[in-house]
């Protein structure tokens, strides 16, 4: 073993068996990354990324690059550039419009056939940026605490969930951490060995971290004391010469900026004014991302220990590196420190406890309380700290028989909290957070619940018989791409508004089965000021769980439970109060939820009669027994031209669950009245609507919708049918005809004569 206190020192080239085992730990940790990503959803950012990155790889445009750099999202397309089954969306106005967000919609979900595919492929190259990491984790531990310190580190960065779930995603987070490590590692090996090359791969490595991460900028002024630390090598190595070192790697990197960005060069408007910089679309997005940050103009929530704030906390961090890094690793990195401390290295090693300091710092301000993700880039300078700790026995002899079995069980122990997680890495708590029923009172958000658990929920709900589920769900992909069949509730981004969700009732939900993420579950809001939304399921305990971060529960009420209908207009029930929406004591309310007044909904048929005045025709038309067609009322049996016709359908809710076919946008079902000739597809006047949520509904229920044709002026006089269905908006597919009827996809009405 070398002596850490030389400049110079450190084992020599590894042997055969250490590259052996080298190549085993690789492929260990590849393996935990590669086998689990098929299991996993679209977690919160990846689709952003991709689609960012991606296009930039075909296009050479950089436009999507506004909250994030480009470089993890462009390193992830490399898969996908081969393939030629990709489908990019560039005639859609969001390109144009450089909105990423509907963009990335538009890409992963929309006009490509296999989403999870294209994420699990694009995947792999985020996986080979997490083995360059292990590489150089192993390599620099070996280095600094020599050959046992380096098996250590290496063994707590093999089986690390956090670095393994992070090295299977599509985010900038792993980006930074590897690209800020290696940086560290060569500004190290350049104030102990001065050598022109570790100069320009420190700014070879934080100019790609600059182009993974907006906050890997703070290596810089890392970097300055870390330098300045230093003790002088000579008379000759003085300050002025050691900030010129520096400002020669920041021009470096820099320079790998600027070629990431095809050499972009032009002014910063409100910053420059019409002086043109190098790179000038990153700096600008980086100074309006700063502004998003200190000033977001609306108010996020976020949540630690039960609390909630809109202010983020300074125990955050301290709290999630306490409950969701590995003990063994905890350990060992604080006998790491002790034995670091004990001799007068800290000014010479100063990178190694900088710059995880910086990180967790900086999160300490309280602006991005998050997620563990944030001082992510800390972790791996833990491991190189607690390599340090197999020269505790130099310090305490006594302790030297001891350690090949203290070093057996942390080997045992790592491995363990690795295997009882997989393949839920992201989820990952240690043991001082309890069970798993515990981890979502501590931390929420990506520390457990980023959206990744679509796929574990559809296969809890094939192994308990669900067909459909009330879903909460905290995430950015479209559950349907995964099998989910569900009615959604309010939830984040996807399911902040809209009619299903109007009809919510929070303080007694309809019986069923409901999937309530983690983050929605302990923070129960979407919005400032809402209610409350999901307090009701705090108080049960779940059925059963997808992953970790997403809960089941079944609701159900005693049979003699009385029920009061209630039947809203325009308003959402979660924005009554229990005692507005009439809520009482030992009884439940039914929410029933029309948009206007031009529906009228007769709970379970009581009080219905049919519409006042001639013409009523009934027609029993059952859809599927999903609604029957009634009848329906014409108020006139003729019009000309210009004219608007008005007429009625009632509708009666039937036996059969009504379907949800991707109700991401707008409402899941419709109905429509088309006004034809003898051919169906001749549609002269046409009527697409549905005046009520389908949420909260109960078969018998009577929904009457009044509604109306407007006859263009150029028809042309003569008799046309009436032809009624429904139909899903989202796939366009129709709801088939039963009984007599069977087969068909709408009914046959009557007549409308058109007059001259």
């Amino acid at each position: 073993m070398h002596n850490p206190d030389a400049p110079h020192g450190g084992p020599g080239r590894l042997r055969g068996w250490e590259l052996a085992l080298l190549g085993l730990a690789l492929l260990l940790f590849a393996g935990q990354a590669l086998l689990a990503s098929p299991q996993k959803s679209a977690a919160f950012d990846e689709q952003y990324h991709l689609s960012t990155g991606y296009a930039y790889l075909r296009t050479g445009d950089f436009r999507l690059a506004t909250d994030h750099p480009l470089l993890m999202g462009a390193l992830a397309g490399l898969a996908l550039l081969p393939r030629r089954d990709v489908v990019l969306p560039l005639e859609d106005p969001s390109w144009q419009a450089g909105d990423f967000f509907i963009f990335s919609d538009r890409f992963l979900w929309e006009v490509n056939a296999d989403p999870q595919g294209l994420l699990v492929a694009a995947r792999v190259p985020v996986v080979a940026v997490g083995l360059l990491l292990v590489v150089a984790l192993f390599l620099w531990a070996r280095e600094l605490t020599g050959e046992w310190g380096g098996w250590l580190a290496l063994a707590l960065a093999t089986f690390d969930p956090n670095l393994v779930a992070n090295s299977r995603l599509v985010t900038t987070d792993l980006g930074i951490t590897v690209f800020l490590f290696l940086a560290g590692w060569r500004l190290w090996a350049w104030l102990e060995r001065r050598r022109r090359r570790d100069l320009l791969a420190t700014g070879l490595w934080a100019g790609l971290a600059m182009g993974a991460k907006y906050n890997s900028l703070l290596f810089w002024p890392v970097a300055l004391v870390a330098i300045l630390l230093y003790p002088p090598r000579d008379r000759q190595d003085a300050p002025a010469s050691r900030l010129g070192s520096l400002a020669a790697m920041g021009l470096v990197a820099w320079g790998v900026l600027w070629a990431l960005y095809r050499f972009d060069f032009g002014p910063i408007p409100g910053l420059t004014g019409s002086i043109p910089v190098p790179a000038a679309f990153y700096w600008q997005q980086l100074w309006d991302t700063y502004r998003g940050i200190v000033d977001p103009g609306e108010i996020h929530y976020r949540f630690l220990l039960g609390q909630t704030s809109t202010q983020g906390w300074v125990a955050y961090f301290p709290v999630a590196l306490a409950v969701k890094t590995p003990l063994p690793l905890l350990l060992t990195a604080a006998v790491g420190i002790y034995c670091l401390a004990r001799r007068p290295r800290w000014r010479r090693q100063g990178i190694l406890w900088l710059l995880p300091g910086a990180f967790m710092a900086l999160g300490m301000t309280g602006v991005l309380t998050i997620g563990y993700r944030h001082i992510l880039p800390a972790i791996p300078y833990l491991m190189l700290l607690a390599g340090y700790s197999v020269q505790l026995p130099r310090l305490h002899p006594r302790l030297r028989p001891w350690m090949p079995y203290l070093g057996g069980l942390m080997l045992l122990w790592v491995v363990l909290g690795q295997a009882r997680i997989y393949p839920h890495q992201e989820a990952y708590f240690n043991e001082l957070a309890g069970g798993w029923q515990n981890w979502s009172r501590i931390l929420v958000d990506s520390n457990l619940d980023w959206g990744q658990d679509l796929p574990a929920l559809r296969q809890v709900m094939d192994e308990l018989g669900i067909e459909t589920v009330n879903l909460a769900y905290f995430g950015k992909a479209v559950p349907e791409a995964y099998g989910v069949q569900y009615r959604p509730l309010p939830g984040y981004l996807r399911f902040v508004q809209g009619e299903e969700l109007k009809a919510y009732n929070p303080y007694t939900p309809a019986p069923g089965w409901y999937a309530i993420s983690a983050t929605s579950l302990r923070l129960g809001l979407t919005l400032p000021g809402t209610v409350d939304l999901y307090a009701y399921f705090r108080k049960l305990t779940p059925v059963a769980r997808a992953g970790y971060s997403i809960y089941l529960y079944q609701v159900s009420y005693p049979p003699e439970t009385p029920v009061d209908r209630v039947v809203l207009t325009g308003e959402a029930a979660s924005d009554l109060s229990p005692t507005a929406l009439g809520l009482q004591p030992g009884r439940r309310v039914q929410v029933k939820w029309r948009r206007s007044d031009e529906a009228t909904i007769y709970p379970l048929g009581e009080g219905f009669r049919p519409p006042a005045g001639p013409g009523f025709q009934p027609v029993n038309a059952n859809f599927s027994d999903v609604f029957t067609l009634l009848g329906y009322q014409l108020e006139t049996p003729s019009a000309r031209p210009g004219e608007d016709v008005a007429m009625t359908l009632v509708w009666q809710v039937g036996s059969r669950p009504m379907p949800m076919p991707a109700p991401t946008r707008g409402v899941p079902l419709s109905s429509f009245v088309h006004l034809t000739g003898t051919d169906p597809a001749q549609i002269v006047a046409q009527f697409d609507g549905w005046r009520t949520a389908l949420r909260g509904l109960e078969p018998g229920d009577i929904i009457a919708h009044r509604l109306t044709l407007h006859l263009e002026g150029d028809i042309s006089p003569g008799s046309y049918l009436l032809r009624v269905g429904l139909y899903s908006p989202q796939s366009g597919e129709r709801l088939r005809l039963q009984g007599d009827a069977g087969g068909g996809d709408h009914v046959l009405l009557g007549s409308l004569e058109v007059l001259p």
